[in-house]
């Protein structure tokens, strides 16, 4: 990393401007697979960056986890040798705890309920109070989409969860909301996942059915599990301090880009869950459909008893219409 540090930031003043007046070049990470729609997204940011800076502005772009896993890339930005991360709000509850919100299972009845939230002033409350606490600037929230799990065994009902070894991701309410419905959560790095599910280090996983596709588990998984457990966010992450210190107007043309590349990406997602779905289909995998009244009975009064500190925000939430 130091070597890295050295590289990008020598002759990079704190406001954004080189010496030599040339122009500055926003190191941006993310550990989908190139072609993922969150490559695209970076891609779409990446473009409009540039064209409101009038080229002053550049982004370079590592995805499929070429900068490390999304824990290491984070800790980057502070330490400058990444300038801007695309990854989930959840992934920051080690800086504030009000970052768990984003993986509460079942906290959205559907798509619409969740556009209303994010597009409006829960969700600009929720970047706000993270950022803020946490020393980031989060900008531009976008639909990662709901996310399935994908099995080796079938799963038709909670009692089929019992043991069931399913990776998560190593954060908290992840773990806890497996744990809770029965099943014996596994945290492992995202790079390692398609590895672990052909050896048997575990049986299943669960994500958005963009990133399941790109990452080829339906050769894997012969089951699709339509749980819609989370419906997640993703957001570009910039370390605060970094951030204004830029120069005023490459801060609006960030935050502009940040916002258009994020809506652009929602209206893609949404469209695309049914193609996604016949994909999978066609690729021989079954999809099960389960009652998710089932699953939220089973985690009873979870958020209240596990995470206190997000019963005010879960409740604002529900209560949207």
């Amino acid at each position: 990393l130091s070597i890295l540090m050295t590289g990008c930031s020598g002759n990079q003043e704190s406001n954004g401007t080189t010496e030599d007046g040339s122009a500055i070049t926003l190191r941006l990470a993310n550990v989908s697979p190139v072609g993922d729609i969150r490559d695209l997204e970076c891609e779409k940011f990446a473009e409009l960056v540039e064209q409101k800076t009038n080229g002053k502005v550049k982004v370079e772009i590592f995805s499929g986890g070429t900068l490390g896993d999304w824990r290491e890339t984070i800790e980057g930005l502070k330490a400058g040798s990444v300038q801007v991360v695309l990854e989930s709000v959840g992934t920051l509850d080690a800086y504030e705890e009000l970052a768990d919100i984003e993986a509460v299972p079942f906290l959205f009845r559907d798509a619409d309920h969740y556009t209303k939230v994010w597009n409006g002033d829960i969700g600009n409350e929720i970047l706000e109070t993270v950022g803020s606490n946490a020393g980031f600037k989060l900008v531009g929230p976008a639909f990662r989409g709901a996310r399935y799990v994908t099995s080796k065994k079938k799963i038709e009902n909670v009692n089929d969860l019992k043991g069931l070894k399913i990776r998560v991701p190593n954060i908290a309410v992840y773990v806890k909301t497996w744990e809770a419905l029965g099943a014996s959560p596994t945290p492992m790095a995202f790079t390692e996942v398609y590895t672990g599910l052909q050896q048997g280090t575990v049986d299943a996983q669960e994500n958005p059915l963009s990133l399941s596709w790109s990452s080829a588990f339906y050769e894997v998984c012969p089951y699709l599990v339509a749980t819609k457990h989370i419906y997640g966010t993703d957001v570009f992450i910039l370390d605060s301090k970094y951030f204004e210190e830029l120069k005023p107007e490459f801060q609006t043309a960030i935050v502009e880009a940040a916002n258009e590349a994020g809506s652009w990406r929602t209206a893609q997602t949404l469209k695309s869950e049914e193609d996604y779905l016949e994909k999978f289909k066609g690729e021989d995998v079954t999809l099960v459909e389960v009652d998710r009244d089932e699953f939220v009975q089973q985690l009873g009064n979870f958020v209240e008893e596990k995470f206190p500190h997000l019963k005010k925000w879960a409740d604002q939430i529900e209560a949207v219409n």
